[in-house]
């Protein structure tokens, strides 16, 4: 017994590392070769200043409103990383990648406490192929540090609720700080928990449990208080201009399709989009549908932990549904800050497809299509190079060569492409157009640009300032804006009405016009 029990130890330890392998493997993938985009290229110029700067560029009042609305851990983090990995591409994303890989092990660990090892390691397995975790899993923002907190935090409250250890508790309270600074949204998934919480309690009227939960959700929240204090001016910073839409039940059939096989600003190839739509309707009827069957049977629960799918129901469906209740008075749906209820989903597929009362055929059959469509969402992810994540390695090497003259001046449209182009070439004579004040896009306050030492221009006469020969850069996508409703871009009708243009020159969807005085 003693025997086949170390042998099946063995063969379980085997599979993990092969599925963490695999996992740091493809968070390898063109690691250094995608092209950074405004987010990435903002947190490594951001994190490169001291802490009382980052600081200053966050919490300066601007208007009555925080400069800025994501907490600094993340930047902190990242400026320590740096200096010791450095500040090329693949050096700053090698740290959401170890981030990513940890995240994997800590799933592993929360499917085998909750369901058992076969769980755990279907978990671990979709975590490790799932496009959305390796998504943020290969980009240098804070998305794969709130996940492994947010994992790690329900890990730790799971077996605190059971075991009632005190260093349990304590590292449920932990871990739940960190989740609130990794992401002011990391709160939603904390709300999720404690709703799971009063169920449970309404349900056994037991207070067991109640009182150790209270005491660590208070020294969580002891944790957090030096940024709480931070929080009302930064949702005052929402109130004044915030780049995201109020959500509609299209966002709610997004955030499934990004859950199962997509990423919230890539878009998928036109042939795989209705499959993948498809699948991310069918998944989850078929979970529900096996949940019920296995919930009778009486067999979804090891006996470990006493409701291991309604845990996870609450924190794979509730955040979502209170952050796009809460946006539709001020919009803070951000699909990658929920990131932790995807986590979550997966912990529970993972949980109902093991079941033994699943019907193999289904199982496999849903596997087999899930690993398909999950490899050809993963090979569009690998070589995407469209908005935003236009080749601006490649438009910085050739404006180094081309806009070499004293005469010339490379003017940006906007802040979206001047920076990731300043990241790879800091030395180019360049300007940026600010953003219209009061606008959505108007999400980079003065403060901020203090703190970077990078102002916005207020307008396009100011930036040209009488430049023998002008190089404009734009994406395509803000031109089309103008172009359904019949007009020119304003910038480029200013560059037409003073300038003669020379010539045009494309990366991917990037464009650069280049203007000569007539």
């Amino acid at each position: 017994m003693t025997f086949n029990s170390n042998k099946q130890n063995r063969v379980v330890l085997g599979i993990l590392l092969g599925i963490i392998f695999l996992a740091f493997a493809l968070r390898l993938v063109n690691l250094n070769g995608r092209p950074f985009w405004y987010d990435e290229a903002f947190s490594v110029l951001y994190a490169e200043k001291p802490f009382a700067t980052m600081l200053y560029g966050t919490i300066a009042q601007t208007d009555g409103a925080a400069a800025d609305v994501h907490p600094l851990f993340y930047y902190t983090i990242l400026h320590g990383w740096m200096g010791l990995a450095g500040q090329s591409a693949a050096a700053v994303r090698l740290l959401s990648v170890l981030l990513g890989v940890t995240t994997v092990i800590v799933v592993y660990l929360l499917g085998c406490y909750l369901f058992g090892r076969r769980a755990g390691l279907l978990a671990a397995l979709i975590t490790a192929v799932a496009p959305f975790a390796l998504y943020y899993a290969q980009e240098t923002r804070m998305y794969a540090l709130l996940g492994l907190a947010a994992v790690t935090t329900t890990y730790f409250f799971a077996r605190a609720w059971v075991e009632q250890k005190r260093w349990q508790w304590l590292a449920f309270a932990a871990a739940g700080a960190v989740t609130l600074y990794a992401h002011n949204l990391g709160a939603m998934f904390i709300a999720g928990l404690g709703i799971w919480v009063l169920w449970t309690w309404w349900r056994e009227r037991q207070l067991r449990h109640l009182r150790p939960f209270f005491l660590a959700c208070c020294l969580m929240l002891l944790l957090f208080a030096p940024w709480l204090a931070i929080l009302p001016s930064q949702f005052g910073k929402i109130q004044q201009a915030y780049w995201v839409a109020r959500p509609d039940l299209v966002s709610l059939l997004q955030t499934s399709l990004i859950f199962h096989l997509a990423y919230d600003n890539q878009a998928l190839p036109a042939w795989l989009l209705p499959l993948a739509i498809a699948f991310s309707l069918f998944l989850p009827v078929i979970l529900l549908l096996e949940w019920r069957r296995g919930a009778k049977a009486g067999s979804l629960s090891t006996g470990v932990f006493p409701t291991p799918v309604g845990l996870l129901f609450c924190l794979a469906f509730l955040p979502p549904l209170l952050t796009f209740l809460i946006s539709q008075w001020r919009s803070v749906f951000i699909v990658r800050a929920l990131l932790p209820s995807a986590l979550a989903y997966y912990t529970l597929a993972a949980g109902i497809l093991v079941n033994r009362s699943f019907p193999r055929p289904i199982r496999w059959g849903t596997l087999l299509v899930a690993a398909i469509l999950a490899l050809f969402s993963l090979q569009n992810h690998y070589r995407y190079a469209e908005f935003p994540r236009s080749p601006f390695a490649e438009t910085a090497v050739f404006l180094a060569q081309e806009a070499a003259s004293p005469d010339d001046m490379i003017i940006h449209s906007n802040k979206m492409t001047f920076f990731p182009t300043h990241y790879y070439n800091r030395r180019l004579p360049m300007a940026f157009i600010a953003d219209e004040p009061g606008s959505p896009a108007d999400s980079l306050a003065y403060a901020t640009q203090e703190a970077l030492g990078l102002y916005a221009i207020p307008d396009l006469e100011t930036a040209v300032a009488n430049h023998p020969r002008i190089w404009f850069v734009i994406f395509q996508a803000a031109l089309a804006e103008y172009e359904t409703i019949g007009q020119t871009h304003p910038h480029l009708s200013w560059l037409n009405a003073h300038y003669r243009q020379t010539n045009l020159v494309q990366f991917n969807d990037l464009s650069i016009y280049i203007f000569e005085q007539k």
